[in-house]
């Protein structure tokens, strides 16, 4: 496993982080048991993972409750992160509320602190809801304050929001990405994330493989004509790696950590092989520059 620097924080993150939104399974696929999840849990640790990503509106609560048991009693250094926005109530960012989330994420997970406290989907939020009185940001200062969290971070969709919300103030060390930047897109490089490195932002992207769109497990999550308009640029993107080595979705990986600008990727796994997989990844190559070129090149 390889490791990066978080941006300002200077923590140093495995770049193959674990997501939560799926090892506890899900109710049209059948909820698996908590055994399940501390199982890969572990193994992540033995791989070399040190940070894990989760949130109340995983399973509403279950991956924090299974992220709470597997880690519980672990000593080796690891971070930590959950989010704010969605308990009690799906996206209320009041000052009171971000609080009920807090405490009650705390519960699940069987702790009294979190490395990294995120807002969940900035764009629900706007830009009142975050910078508000008594709005989510300074319940977020007062958590970072009272040493509940080590530190605060921003997650969501909207690019342009969470550029200006780092323009506007310095209080995050962390943005999370999803769906804006993988072989299919790259979006978020062009607009979030040179405001992001300009700032000693840490930026993390999530769901790398489009949803599972790039790989084996494609529409696995999503509607099937969520991603329509998208299927003739990955015809060309499957054409131009057909003669690759490796399969599409090492390649996806590959591709997002030949940028050095990535602090890491959440693998949203469900099983250990998934894990291993996306895991063995981080070895230090990256995809040549060239080739890095024509798949740029390929527009939609």
């Amino acid at each position: 496993m390889e490791y990066r620097t978080f941006g300002r924080t200077g923590w140093q993150v495995s770049e193959i982080g674990m997501g939560g939104s799926w090892f506890y399974g899900r109710p049209e696929m059948g909820i698996l048991p908590v055994s399940h999840g501390v199982s890969v849990v572990e193994r992540a640790l033995e791989l070399g993972v040190n940070y894990f990503d989760t949130a109340p509106l995983y399973g509403k609560g279950r991956s924090e409750e299974v992220l709470g048991e597997a880690l519980r009693g672990v000593t080796e250094p690891y971070y930590l992160a959950t989010k704010v926005g969605y308990y009690p109530e799906p996206w209320n960012y009041t000052r009171d509320d971000v609080w009920r989330g807090i405490d009650a994420s705390f519960k699940r997970l069987k702790r009294d602190h979190v490395h990294l406290l995120q807002l969940h989907e900035s764009e629900m939020a706007g830009w009142d809801g975050i910078f508000g009185k008594g709005r989510a940001l300074e319940a977020m200062l007062e958590a970072k304050e009272q040493g509940v969290a080590d530190e605060i971070g921003l997650t969501g969709s909207d690019l342009d929001l969470m550029a200006s919300v780092l323009e506007e103030t310095d209080a995050f060390v962390s943005v999370i990405t999803f769906l804006k930047y993988d072989l299919l897109t790259q979006e978020a490089r062009n607009r979030l994330i040179p405001t992001a490195v300009d700032n000693e932002v840490a930026v993390i992207l999530a769901s790398p493989l489009h949803g599972g769109l790039l790989g084996s497990t494609r529409d696995r999550w999503f509607e099937q004509d969520r991603f329509s308009e998208l299927y003739p640029k990955l015809e060309r993107i499957e054409s131009l790696l057909a003669d690759e080595e490796e399969p599409i979705e090492r390649l996806g990986l590959r591709y997002l950590l030949s940028d050095p600008n990535v602090s890491l990727i959440l693998s949203g796994v469900q099983y250990i092989g998934e894990l291993e997989a996306s895991c063995s990844v981080s070895d230090g190559a990256y995809l040549d520059e060239g080739l890095i070129e024509e798949i740029e090149r390929i527009e939609t």
